[in-house]
């Protein structure tokens, strides 16, 4: 798929503002500390256009429903949009953009949590204490990884859960290629 330069910053925006919006409601649903810097930027960042949704899209148990409905609407638009920018024009099912969507929003918290585990192990290797964004990535991953551990055997110094987690992540992507492979490249 070829993107003209306009394409490109389109689906490049879009994307970008999925993660961020998918670290939102995952910093609400971590109970990442609201005092924490990185959780400010978040709010002062995401606020001015999930204020208006969550008037009628309240948070469920934790669950930042607008942040995720949102996400969701950028995942329907962008390719009708990338179409109207380019000069080929697609007409498909309305209700495939919104399955679209919906992969969207599973490939993105998919990657995102590939980035937080990442990121954290990258991190582990510099460890000179405590460090705010250490404390926030422990936060994140907590909830993913203790239903891990608790099934793991404990293995002394080394944690394996997050590399199972990411094994996981990583053959859930191979499978949802391997059942919908056009639409999960578009997602």
């Amino acid at each position: 798929m070829g993107l003209n330069s306009l394409q490109f910053l389109v689906y490049t925006l879009i994307n970008v503002f999925s993660f961020v919006l998918i670290l939102r409601a995952w910093f609400q649903y971590s109970s990442v500390d609201f005092y924490n810097p990185f959780s400010q930027t978040l709010v002062k960042f995401t606020q001015p256009v999930l204020a208006p949704l969550q008037k009628f899209l309240p948070t469920v148990k934790g669950l930042n429903t607008a942040a995720l409905l949102l996400c969701v609407a950028l995942g329907v638009v962008k390719y009708p949009l990338m179409d109207l920018l380019g000069s080929t024009q697609v007409t498909v099912n309305p209700l495939l953009y919104l399955y679209i969507g919906l992969l969207h929003s599973l490939r993105t918290i998919g990657e995102l949590v590939i980035y937080v585990l990442f990121f954290q192990a990258i991190l582990s290797w510099f460890n000179r204490g405590q460090n705010p964004l250490q404390y926030t990535l422990y936060q994140l991953t907590q909830p993913l990884l203790n239903p891990i551990r608790r099934i793991l055997p404990s293995t002394g110094m080394i944690d394996f859960s997050p590399m199972l987690l990411a094994f996981l992540l990583f053959y859930a992507n191979r499978v949802m290629y391997d059942i919908a492979p056009i639409l999960w490249q578009f997602a």
